[in-house]
């Protein structure tokens, strides 16, 4: 009788221990599973994202060396080129170099033109936005705080990617649909934000690198590819740098884009560089460590800020 009682015991114990192992084990994977994760470090290239018409998208990942219980804020860069060239590795020492500040930092690709016009690019700039959305917990990052940047092209692209984030529009591919592309806020230099229905930017580079010429409906198209189309009071805070002195993208443009902003109080923050060409860090090197200063000051405000809670700078 006691020998059965000590087994029963024993049994029990057993059982018990076994059950407390496996509690253990499995709050071990729910861990790993939730992550897990951050154990993605430093640079990954070439990502994929998706394909349309026949090309294959991807997209550069850079995550911080250090773990975070908070999911990260993301900053995705977007190279320019005038859309002609340029490459997202052309951004992966910047990247590297902002995932030190917290981020995970991507830097995306998209078709160039003349074989791809309009609105191919913007098309795979917001399909990247949705693909990091759609991948948040994998890389343990926050959906809800997406900042995009870029100059010149990548800043054209950054600010139709974030006046358009909460329309219909550009999302007919069918990838990630089930995600909406807003993002959190904008960054952008040098970028041509034309509103192109005016007489004046008619044979603007842009429009005929972008557009087929003798095209039907051409003013809709022109419309479609003006960013003040898309302006609204839930469009994110921006935040823009021109140089008055530049050859390429006349710096009417961005004063042209910043007095409709102020017509409704969108929080924004506009420098104009005294003698700064397209590119600052070679015409004005010591304002452009200033407007680098600045601009990494306003996302990492933004990374931290809930807009709906803080809009004015």
């Amino acid at each position: 009788m006691y020998l059965s009682m000590e087994t029963t015991l024993t049994k029990k114990m057993a059982l018990a221990n076994f059950l407390t192992c496996f509690g253990l084990c499995l709050l071990l994977f729910v861990s790993f599973l939730s992550h897990g994760s951050q154990n993605l470090k430093g640079l990954h290239e070439n990502i994929p994202i998706g394909e349309l018409d026949g090309v294959k998208l991807s997209i550069n990942i850079a995550f911080p060396q250090t773990l975070s219980e908070q999911a990260r804020p993301v900053l995705l860069m977007i190279h320019g080129g005038g859309f002609l060239k340029g490459n997202k590795n052309n951004n992966n020492a910047r990247i590297q170099k902002l995932s030190k500040n917290g981020f995970v930092a991507a830097s995306v690709m998209y078709r160039l033109a003349p074989q791809h016009k309009f609105p191919a690019a913007l098309d795979d700039v917001k399909l990247a936005i949705r693909f990091l959305k759609a991948h948040a917990k994998t890389y343990h990052i926050n959906p809800d705080r997406i900042i995009v940047s870029g100059s010149s092209s990548g800043g054209f692209l950054a600010i139709m990617a974030g006046v358009s984030g909460n329309s219909s529009a550009f999302s007919k591919h069918g990838l990630y649909t089930e995600f909406d592309s807003s993002v959190h806020a904008i960054a952008a230099q040098s970028a041509p934000i034309a509103d192109y229905r005016q007489a004046k930017y008619s044979d603007f580079l842009l429009v005929d690198r972008l557009l087929e010429k003798n095209a039907d409906n051409h003013q809709q198209h022109l419309a479609a590819m003006s960013a003040v189309t898309y302006l609204d009071p839930n469009d994110p805070p921006m935040f823009l740098a021109h140089g008055d002195a530049d050859p390429i993208v006349p710096v009417e443009m961005s004063r042209e884009f910043v007095r409709e902003l102020q017509k409704t109080n969108h929080p924004h923050q506009y420098l104009e560089v005294k003698g700064g060409t397209h590119s600052f860090n070679q015409s004005t090197p010591e304002k452009a460590k200033m407007v680098f200063t600045s601009y990494v000051n306003f996302i990492e405000k933004w990374a931290k800020t809930d807009r709906h809670k803080n809009q004015r700078f």
